[in-house]
């Protein structure tokens, strides 16, 4: 999947970033939190996943008060979850909590399904998995929209849709004088229509074959057999692949203000020649460039490139070089115990006599300019430590979230 992190608040990405790093959603709420489940979804940070799920059941669905919006709050969130990203659990914890409250699932679906004609599909499948058992609660918005709207003269794209996800032999068998009605109605349009699709339509409903199936979409909530989804998950996370321990040996805290790197621009260092970025895949032989723009006190200045590069994803095998310090070359000098996480934190920083890069809170280099350098690099010990005035990025990974 592709994400461009342009499509979500500053807030939603610091949340994201900071939960990667400590391995606690402790900064979470509301307002952010769809486009935090919708990151660790595509970037496959399992543990993040599931905390969002425990989230949303117990703060998003903790309605204060059952108001309509406060519920279509966590009803579209649990909708595009599931319409977006195939998580089927958020319909089927939404519906439970529905019911556990006793709110009207007919007096909902009527205020959300108003605006019939406007409806989209993600919107009318979530229609149907909150009705999936009793299509007499989709009836009474679909039956005001026929008369009121369409005068009973034809069926709209909308309505032949839900009709013919309808499980009619269901539906006529539990709501018989329901589903006369609705017949009625329908027999009516078909007679003044001159849609082949609608007389065909109606005529599949009123007259239905005997063991006939509905043509539900893939993407409605069997409630039924997804119940059991919907309890707690008392499982410990903290054994989650994707997040494994990591022993601490660095105090540097992460910054806030990440937003997506563009190949070829120049930033400023946070302080103390800090710099810091996300990469969230393990992409063999793609490689991040950082070219160094050095100024000496008396005004000078040269530039030196420091680049890494992912050569096995297996072992985490990660190569560097340093201008001026190494040869310049990739797959030659390597970086030291790389944390496998599939989403990585980078901090790094470069002094007056090192260049230090911590992974997910592992020291991986610790490079010092006088006494690492190749014995035929004679000039990096003075060149690198220089004050290091901006940086300008390169790279061929996907994505590269820097902060700024």
């Amino acid at each position: 999947s592709s994400l461009e992190m342009d499509d979500f608040t500053a807030g939603a990405v610091n949340c994201f970033v900071d939960s990667i790093y400590t391995g606690d959603v402790g900064t979470l709420q509301k307002q952010i939190f769809e486009d935090v489940n919708k990151m660790s979804h595509v970037f496959e940070v399992s543990w993040l996943t599931k905390r969002c799920l425990k989230f949303y059941k117990s703060d998003v669905l903790n309605f204060t008060n059952n108001s309509y919006q406060e519920v279509l709050f966590a009803c579209e969130i649990a909708s595009r979850a599931h319409y977006n990203l195939k998580q089927t659990r958020y319909v089927t914890c939404f519906v439970k909590n529905l019911m556990s409250r006793d709110i009207s699932r007919k007096m909902f679906l009527q205020r959300y399904m108003a605006d019939f004609a406007e409806l989209s599909k993600r919107q009318l499948e979530m229609s149907l998995s909150m009705a999936r058992n009793d299509f007499s609660l989709i009836m009474v918005p679909l039956t005001s929209h026929l008369t009121m709207n369409l005068k009973c003269k034809n069926l709209d794209k909308n309505a032949m849709y839900l009709l013919e996800a309808c499980d009619v032999q269901k539906f006529r068998q539990d709501h018989p004088d329901n589903f006369d009605d609705a017949a009625n109605l329908l027999l009516e349009i078909s007679e003044v229509s001159e849609c082949d699709e609608v007389k065909e339509v109606v005529r599949k409903f009123v007259r239905p074959n005997s063991g006939t199936e509905a043509s539900s979409s893939e993407n409605v909530v069997d409630l039924v057999e997804t119940t059991e989804e919907c309890e707690d998950d008392d499982e410990d996370d903290s054994d989650d692949e994707d997040f494994p321990e990591v022993s601490t040996q660095t105090d540097v805290e992460p910054e806030r203000g990440w937003i997506q790197a563009v190949y070829g621009n120049t930033y400023p260092l946070i302080s103390d020649n800090t710099l810091q970025f996300i990469t969230t895949d393990n992409e063999v032989q793609k490689y991040i460039g950082m070219y160094y723009n050095l100024v000496s006190e008396e005004g000078g200045r040269v530039g030196r490139w420091f680049g890494m590069r992912c050569e096995n994803t297996t072992r985490s095998q990660w190569s560097y070089y340093i201008g001026g310090c190494t040869e310049c070359k990739y797959n030659v000098q390597f970086l030291n115990s790389v944390p496998r996480d599939k989403v990585k934190h980078w901090i790094i920083n470069k002094t007056s006599t090192h260049l230090n890069i911590v992974c997910n809170k592992v020291t991986v280099l610790n490079f010092n300019f006088a006494t690492d350098s190749d014995p035929d690099k004679t000039d990096g010990e003075h060149n690198w430590s220089r004050e290091a005035e901006s940086v300008r990025i390169c790279f061929d990974v996907k994505l590269l979230l820097i902060m700024q």
